[in-house]
């Protein structure tokens, strides 16, 4: 009632002139999003926020999305009930984002009930704050770094995966999702949809080596780049893990694969970071590579599965992170460089996607890792 009379009273003052000032009103306060915890459909997306969202875009529509920073503002549960043991490798250096894994724990303790939690890091942390963090079914490894640097710390990541891993294993995990100090998982119900996916989609029997496909995410998973799969979160059967994080150190296993000296490139390609875990993953259950967009396309079918980082409602602090779908979206050229599942999907059942239509050939470096074939 109380707006009605304050229109009634506008209309009186300002005659004619009330509609286009209210219109001018509404067009100045429009991009103001005070109360962005209101109900949408009975139900508010979050229920605390005493922010507010300021959108001065003029080119392109602005959408947002809200996720609670403490567990104390999360309420999802997962109701799933599984027949398979479930383990959670969270690895990596921990050091700023304590307050950060801390939650991401309290958390995974109503979407991922009774799960073994293995968090894998350094004895240069300090331990004392973070055996804090143990509990029955949360473990703290404190293993020692690498004696030498590797490219994108990829020794560090060996090391505190396949640790974690091998006690995974050795307490009866059958299938386990490994992911970084620096990401979340937002989504119930999660273990659900990722075991059915490998039972979906299994992989050939003339593979001995392999129980199952290794799933990845469409955060940071590239068509151009080759062996580029997105190691930020992986899951898989543990045996599978074991072979994709096998505890052989990058120089070492240049040699062993093959691969060249460091610095190593292969047809113009670094194999560095992701791209050689990837690399040497498939040498190992294949015996051979072949550096090509073709065997790359043809590797992303038959050995892994990759599905929408949001499907997992994932959250990744690091890399104009703000950005909800960078690597994976973009409108500024004919061609996106991304995966989702809906590409892997299409190129799994074999549909003729013409990616080669306006690039035919795979992303080249220099050696400087400065992209030279391409401009996007």
């Amino acid at each position: 009632m109380r707006i009605l009379r304050l229109r009634f009273l506008m209309e009186r003052i300002l005659g004619n002139k009330y509609k286009p000032i209210r219109e001018l009103v509404y067009k100045f306060l429009s991009p103001i999003k005070l109360k962005i915890n209101k109900k949408i459909d009975q139900q508010p997306i979050v229920n605390k926020e005493k922010g507010f969202v300021l959108d001065g875009t003029l080119d392109n529509y602005l959408t947002f999305h809200l996720r609670p920073k403490k567990s104390s503002d999360f309420n999802l549960v997962s109701t799933e009930i599984l027949g398979e043991k479930t383990g959670i490798i969270i690895q990596g250096n921990i050091g700023k984002n304590f307050n950060f894994l801390k939650e991401t724990l309290k958390i995974y303790e109503k979407i991922f009930p009774k799960t073994l939690i293995i968090v894998s890091t350094w004895k240069s942390e300090d331990q004392k704050k973070i055996l804090n963090l143990q509990k029955e079914n949360i473990k703290i490894l404190f293993n020692e770094e690498p004696a030498g640097p590797s490219p994108g710390n990829i020794d560090h990541q060996i090391i505190s995966t396949f640790n974690g891993l091998t006690l995974a294993k050795k307490l009866g995990v059958e299938f386990c999702l490994k992911q970084r100090t620096d990401c979340r998982i937002n989504k119930s119900n999660a273990f659900s949809y990722l075991i059915s996916l490998i039972k979906h989609f299994p992989v050939e029997k003339n593979k001995p080596k392999l129980k199952g496909r290794i799933i990845s995410t469409s955060l940071n998973t590239t068509k151009y780049r080759l062996f580029n799969l997105s190691d930020f979160l992986l899951f898989g059967y543990v045996d599978d893990l074991l072979i994709y994080f096998d505890k052989t150190s990058y120089l070492d296993s240049l040699k062993k694969y093959n691969f060249g000296n460091k610095p190593c490139f292969i047809d113009d390609t670094p194999v560095v970071s992701e791209i050689f875990l990837c690399a040497r993953y498939l040498k190992e259950i294949n015996n051979q590579i072949n550096w090509n967009l073709d065997f790359w396309w043809k590797s992303l079918k038959e050995y892994f599965c990759i599905i929408d980082a949001m499907s997992l409602d994932l959250i990744w602090l690091k890399y104009d992170w703000e950005f909800e779908y960078r690597y994976s979206k973009s409108y500024s050229n004919k061609i996106v460089r991304g995966i989702e599942f809906s590409d892997w999907f299409a190129l799994y059942s074999n549909m003729n996607l013409e990616w080669k239509k306006y690039l035919n050939e795979h992303e080249k470096f220099d050696d400087k890792l400065t992209l030279k074939n391409y401009k996007y």
